[in-house]
């Protein structure tokens, strides 16, 4: 078992949006150094999408896995958005270039290739269904040829049970769910029980805290809203004990406030989530 903590790099989307002269990879880099240098994080995990990337060329893929590698970091990497539409001139080339960039993110070491969903319109949501299951498929079979798994999010649109239905209507194993402790309140499911409903489909999850104020979930630090943590990382934990590597990504998205204030947000996160790995975790892996 090896269960990892981990950063989302899109945490610090804010000040991502606002680069004009250096690639964000380098910036999400830079930043969760620092957090593993400061919490004692070793490995930690980082996610990322190539779309973050300098570059796609063999020397530059190579060049950042050894840095990823001095620094200890577990790269986990986002392949692209799948476009649940039934115009194929617009799903189509969203589903080409994540099939493409399954080989970037198998260079890079991640074992698993992270997806999305754009929906388009005039599609009900059994066709939804049908369009993604017909997709993941696809990707999935390609990913078969790097040994690796493609996971996609709750978030939004597909609840658990709609989720259930697409990876058994996939029909192949290496088929999976990143699990969102916080977008399961949006989809208005209990996140405890759909974290343990969904635990077969889990390799790994995004750690997320909201707050509701005037119908909107406003992300907060982990521990300071409404999700009840203890409980769902004892079961996280549990689900990691049957995967060889599951990451536990805290993640932040923030709707105001600038640089300091992002960071500051998920350095908090860091904190509490190392205490709770120290407290759970590491005791556990210490000899008696």
């Amino acid at each position: 078992m090896a269960l990892i903590l981990g950063v989302l790099g899109d945490s610090y989307r804010r000040q991502l949006r606002h680069l004009s002269n250096r690639a964000p990879i380098d910036v999400v880099i830079e930043k969760v150094a620092a957090l593993s240098q400061e919490f004692d994080i070793r490995p930690i995990g980082v996610d990322f999408s190539v779309g973050q990337l300098a570059s796609k060329e063999g020397a530059y893929l190579d060049e950042l896995k050894d840095r990823l590698d001095d620094l200890d970091m577990a790269p986990t990497v986002i392949v692209g958005t799948l476009n649940l539409t039934a115009d194929r001139d617009l799903s189509g080339p969203a589903l080409d270039d994540s099939v493409e960039n399954l080989e970037v993110a198998h260079r890079l070491g991640s074992p698993l290739g992270l997806f999305y969903f754009t929906y388009g319109g005039r599609v009900t949501r059994e066709g939804r269904i049908r369009l993604a299951t017909e997709q993941i498929s696809w990707l999935a079979r390609a990913a078969l040829s790097f040994d690796m798994r493609v996971t996609t999010e709750n978030f939004d649109f597909f609840t658990s049970d709609d989720f259930i239905k697409i990876f058994e209507g996939v029909g192949l194993e290496n088929v999976g769910l990143h699990s969102d402790t916080g977008n399961w309140l949006m989809l208005g499911e209990d996140p405890l029980e759909a974290i343990r409903k969904m635990a077969p489909y889990t390799y790994h999850a995004h750690v997320r805290d909201y707050l509701l104020r005037d119908g909107v979930y406003v992300s907060v630090p982990i521990g300071q809203g409404i999700v009840d943590f203890p409980p769902i990382l004892d079961e996280l934990k549990r689900v990691s004990e049957q995967r060889d590597r599951m990451v536990l990504a805290i993640e932040m998205d923030m709707d105001e406030g600038d640089e300091s204030d992002e960071d500051q947000a998920v350095r908090e996160c860091a904190r509490h989530m190392a205490h709770w790995y120290t407290r759970n975790v590491s005791k556990e892996k210490s000899p008696s």
